[in-house]
């Protein structure tokens, strides 16, 4: 199979996982249903993808990809609230998908790890905050996300406690 063909199947079961996350819980996401929802047989999604688990760890990468992709696209004085301003748009754009995705990343044992140069502390690190400038500001933020991730905020509220975490640097936002 070529690399190009390689890419479209392997957006094809990401996009049929997000698709299957939209109307069952991440528990209920197998490759079964996975290769269903895309069109392809169970070996062929099985190539790409052993486990489930597999899956919710590209579709993670992916996003944080998109989020580091996004904040430093943003021309602004303060790059951490480049940062959290884009990761609100960007979690809230999919929030059925992504408060799943989200919610299972903070428990590595049952789910996926965000890659080291993904976190959002080397982001911020790497946009040119100290981690004295951030630690508070992204402590609250963290918390703001895990109340967005369980179902306690919604996505407006979620976006006005992003903008109360990062006015904690001092700088305008």
């Amino acid at each position: 199979m070529s690399s190009t063909m390689n890419g479209l199947v392997h957006e094809a079961l990401l996009e049929a996982a997000r698709s299957v996350l939209r109307t069952s819980s991440i528990y209920e996401l197998t490759i079964s249903k996975i290769a269903k929802e895309a069109g392809l047989a169970r070996p062929t999604a099985y190539r790409y993808f052993s486990h489930p688990r597999d899956i919710i760890n590209a579709l993670l990468e992916e996003l944080m990809r998109e989020l580091e992709d996004g904040a430093v696209a943003i021309d602004d004085a303060d790059p951490g609230a480049a940062y959290a301003r884009t990761a609100v748009t960007l979690f809230t754009a999919d929030s059925g998908v992504n408060r799943q995705i989200l919610l299972l990343a903070g428990d590595p044992a049952i789910g996926p790890c965000t890659p080291a140069q993904l976190t959002p502390e080397a982001m911020l690190v790497k946009f040119g905050l100290s981690e004295d400038e951030f630690h508070v500001p992204l402590t609250y933020f963290r918390g703001a996300l895990y109340s967005w991730a369980v179902g306690s905020f919604t996505d407006e509220q979620f976006a006005a406690e992003t903008e109360r975490a990062f006015s904690m640097t001092g700088r305008d936002l």
